[in-house]
């Protein structure tokens, strides 16, 4: 892994979200344990480590398919989460400032950008 490609990976992110992007980290799955972040939260990272583990065990208890691209909370404060699951077992999460950003740019944009951008990193 490409720690330098990582962090160009999180400008990607930070150029399309702009000010929207309240913080983000990288981790591997796993651990919890964030490999490259910006306003990194290390309670949060090993938080949506639990949460990732517990749907996914949940999701198959109940027969249901798993998580494919990323999951999504709504928050208050108009404070939105996305967890993506990535390639070789990691998982980027961030906060995103629901009021400074349309759906359709974080779904469609920025999330393929980063996704891109964090390949090239592998």
């Amino acid at each position: 892994m490409n720690v330098k490609k990582l962090n160009e990976a999180i400008e990607v992110l930070k150029d399309d979200l702009g000010n929207a992007l309240v913080a983000c980290d990288i981790w591997l799955t796993g651990t919890g344990q964030s490999i490259a972040g910006y306003n990194s939260n290390a309670q949060a990272t090993a938080l949506f480590e639990r949460v990732t583990e517990f749907m996914n065990k949940a999701l198959k208890g109940a027969g249901f398919p798993g998580l494919k691209d990323y999951y999504m909370l709504d928050l208050e404060g108009d404070n939105v989460v996305v967890v993506m699951q990535l390639k070789d077992n990691y998982q980027w999460g961030m906060l995103v400032d629901g009021k400074k950003v349309q759906l359709g740019l974080l779904l469609n944009i920025a999330l393929p950008d980063a996704r891109r951008a964090f390949e090239e990193a592998l």
